[in-house]
């Protein structure tokens, strides 16, 4: 786990760090996030068990639908080249608010990371500081 601040470059590729490559593997896919202006990178396996999961559920239901379409539609398979990078598509990058040039946040969770907009993960720590505060007893995760 971790945050890594990178900058994506004039070809829409993104640095992955290391600790991220050894344990995720030699290519990830790349799909939008449940949350605005972020992207969400898995592992094969972990996005064929998501892939498998909204199979089931019943196509019948038009919020069922638009997710598939959201997540699955818009997934991409990047492989890391040989300097550690991936190349995620503009359509992507553009519907994250992302652009080449710009600095991004990758959030390293379990099998999988996020990809945030700097200037939106900034503005969203501030906010979440200021909930850290509340009592947070109802989660019950002892230790934290």
């Amino acid at each position: 786990m971790g945050r890594y601040r990178h900058t994506v470059d004039s070809k829409g590729r993104m640095f992955l760090p290391a600790r991220i490559r050894e344990d995720l593997g030699p290519s990830v896919y790349v799909t939008k996030s449940l949350d605005e202006a972020c992207l969400s990178g898995y592992t094969p396996e972990r996005f064929q068990a998501i892939r498998e999961r909204l199979n089931e559920l019943s196509s019948t239901d038009r919020a069922v639908r638009a997710m598939r379409r959201e997540i699955l539609g818009e997934a991409i398979l990047c492989d890391v080249d040989g300097q550690g990078r991936i190349s995620v598509s503009d359509e992507l990058w553009s519907q994250a608010g992302i652009s080449p040039g710009d600095e991004v946040y990758v959030i390293f969770l379990f099998d999988k990371f996020e990809i945030w907009p700097a200037r939106v993960y900034d503005a969203q720590r501030a906010e979440r500081a200021a909930q850290l505060s509340e009592d947070l007893s109802r989660y019950d995760i002892p230790g934290l």
